[in-house]
């Protein structure tokens, strides 16, 4: 007589194996996915240093996920055939590791030191502020004051000026070899045209700027020779500017130290000067920025932007 029962042992039996299948492709698909992600470069989410020394910057090492930071007594082991790049606080530098030792960062990044004997330009140390003309000392001298610096990570630069007394118009002249286009304009603000050909990597340009009575000029021209550095060099400052950027650090915080350094690192003063004043134009109230840029010491443009390093 048949048993009863065998039907559901059965049934059992088929239960189970398929919850087997179930589970073991669930354990496949998991580890193929976790292998994945593995796989896939991340920003890491920030630890805690008791004493931060710098942030990696790019891929390579063995332990620290790009955007790490850089704690004392902590070590770079770049991945064979890589090359570690990390914002260090100390030296205000961009260093890179490269595959071959271990390095430990106690002795590259040392702590940074509370300076309270620091040069800056402030209302109870003016000694140590640039001597520099005003726009009214000297009307008839045309000043340039942007692009600051001379070393250019934008291709297409905002020209700007301080105006001469009775000037009519200003042209505008950007030369270099087999490169040239001018301009004549009221303001004295010039936003690089759309139409005109952008500046070139690893290329030189002088900017003049000529103040104009009627079809006449009346000064002196402004001038300034940049350099636009290769390619490769702008390319690598906007990969590690987008790291910082994507990491949600402070926005005052990243504009005063890691962006800075990382500009800085390539001489790009124009790109840090205008990351510090956009943040005050974001309403940021951090007096360090207000210092830093010499927001509250100094009345003249050029004063108050060149007090910024230190």
């Amino acid at each position: 007589m048949p048993n009863p029962a065998t039907p559901n042992s059965t049934n059992e039996i088929g239960k189970k194996v398929s919850k087997v299948q179930v589970l073991t492709i669930a354990l496949i698909m998991l580890l193929s996915n976790s292998g994945d992600a593995l796989a896939q470069p991340k920003l890491l989410a920030r630890r805690v240093c008791i004493n931060e020394l710098g942030r990696i910057v790019s891929l390579g090492d063995r332990y620290l996920a790009v955007g790490s930071e850089i704690c004392l007594g902590d070590k770079i082991n770049p991945i064979n055939g890589s090359t570690v790049k990390a914002v260090c606080y100390s030296s205000r530098q961009v260093l890179e590791f490269q595959q071959g030792a271990v390095f430990g960062v106690s002795g590259i990044c040392t702590p940074q030191q509370v300076q309270a004997e620091r040069r800056q330009c402030t209302p109870l140390n003016r000694n140590v502020c640039p001597k520099m003309k005003g726009p009214s000392e000297d009307q008839d001298s045309l000043k340039l004051i942007t692009p600051y610096g001379n070393i250019l990570l934008n291709t297409r630069p905002t020209i700007s000026w301080h105006p001469v007394k009775n000037a009519t118009s200003y042209t505008v002249e950007i030369t270099s070899y087999e490169f040239h286009w001018e301009a004549e304009v009221k303001d004295t603000i010039l936003p690089y045209p759309k139409k005109r050909k952008e500046l070139e990597y690893s290329a030189a340009y002088t900017i003049t700027v000529t103040a104009n009575k009627g079809d006449s000029p009346i000064n002196s021209p402004g001038k300034l020779v940049v350099h636009v550095l290769p390619e490769s060099d702008v390319k690598q400052v906007v990969e590690q500017v987008n790291v910082i950027n994507k990491l949600g650090l402070s926005a005052d915080e990243a504009a005063l130290l890691e962006l800075d350094i990382i500009y800085m690192s390539k001489g790009f003063l124009n790109e840090t000067i205008n990351s510090l004043k956009a943040r005050v134009a974001a309403g940021s109230k951090n007096p360090t920025l207000f210092r830093v840029l010499g927001v509250a010491n100094c009345k003249h443009p050029a004063i108050k932007l060149q007090t910024r390093r230190f």
